[in-house]
């Protein structure tokens, strides 16, 4: 199948690149940098050739040359930053990039069309675990609020009877990145302190960035038409993780309890309301459809994910000393 992907050069899309290639499939890469996709071939050992056009997702015409000939599309492009003067971009991007790619995957035939989605625009869930049945929740950060103008645009194109495929993933964390994604970085100040907090609810919710990669390929079968799915990976309470975290970095830090008051210190409000109110993810139909059929044990993404941050210089071997 010839697959349109956007996004290749970024921490999900690369790994879905890799997937792409390894389950026999041709895909054709949006990409703004070509000599950054000569670098994401070699970090993930792609040898073949990866077709591809050089344009931006904002430009509709870059994007309807990419779509020609291809029978689906995978979406993951987006713009994300932690630096507060840079996320006003995300508006400027995110929507409008998403709004073209699924337009033009419509326009040109393609089945299915893949769009990634996040956590956050169904947050906080209805129930008791997070539902592709969610509503929408608008606002918020400028991120937030991006990608939830783009799941109100997907969500009119399912109503429509459009192929779209859309997935929510909770925290994507994993090894091997051209950069720095957004959940590594803000796993680094953890991993580097000498305590580790303890909230009174909540918890975390990861996901193996290879496992969401082959969910997305393993979902490239026509005909299933419009579909919501949850790619919340594993649930751990605050002391879960706290254990899981010992285990696997070989280095025991102190479990603090820490009030919400002192919480709103340190993040923004939409992340206290996560940190405080995140449930596990109703995952069972994106297993079964993609056929992943499990995720892999969360300690396996964590000991890859932290000796790839030791092996990178970007966190010092003695706060993990298993994974030196």
């Amino acid at each position: 199948m010839r697959v349109m992907l956007t996004g290749a050069t970024g921490f999900i899309g690369g790994h879905v690149l890799r997937a792409l290639v390894d389950a026999g499939h041709e895909p054709l890469a949006l990409v703004r940098s070509a000599e950054k996709l000569g670098q994401l071939r070699a970090l993930h050992d792609i040898g073949a050739e990866v077709a591809h056009v050089v344009g931006d997702m904002t430009d509709a015409e870059a994007v309807a040359a990419a779509m020609e000939g291809c029978d689906a599309c995978i979406h993951t492009a987006a713009f994300t930053s932690l630096d507060p003067e840079q996320m006003h971009v995300a508006l400027e991007v995110n929507a409008p990039g998403a709004i073209n790619v699924l337009d033009a995957a419509a326009a040109a035939g393609c089945d299915p069309i893949v769009h990634l989605s996040t956590m956050s625009v169904i947050f906080p869930p209805s129930g008791d675990v997070l539902s592709g049945d969610d509503p929408v929740q608008g606002g918020g950060n400028p991120y937030n609020a991006s990608k939830a103008i783009a799941e109100e645009h997907a969500r009119g194109m399912q109503a429509a009877g459009q192929p779209v495929q859309i997935l929510y993933p909770a925290g994507v964390t994993g090894p091997t990145d051209l950069g720095l994604n957004v959940l590594a970085a803000n796993l680094i100040p953890t991993l580097q302190s000498e305590i580790m907090m303890s909230l009174a609810s909540g918890g975390w919710l990861l996901v193996d960035v290879r496992d969401l990669a082959s969910a997305m390929v393993g979902l490239l079968t026509p005909g299933r038409g419009p579909q919501r799915y949850v790619a919340g990976g594993t649930y751990m309470d605050w002391g879960d993780f706290h254990a899981v975290v010992t285990e696997v970095t070989g280095c025991d830090r102190a479990l603090f309890p820490t009030p919400r008051d002192a919480l709103e210190q340190m993040v923004d409000a939409e992340a206290v309301e996560i940190m405080l109110g995140i449930v596990p993810g109703d995952d069972a139909g994106l297993l079964a459809d993609s056929g992943v059929g499990a995720w892999r044990p969360v300690e396996e993404t964590l000991h890859d994910t932290v000796s790839w941050l030791v092996a990178g210089g970007l966190l010092a071997p003695d706060r993990a000393p298993n994974c030196a």
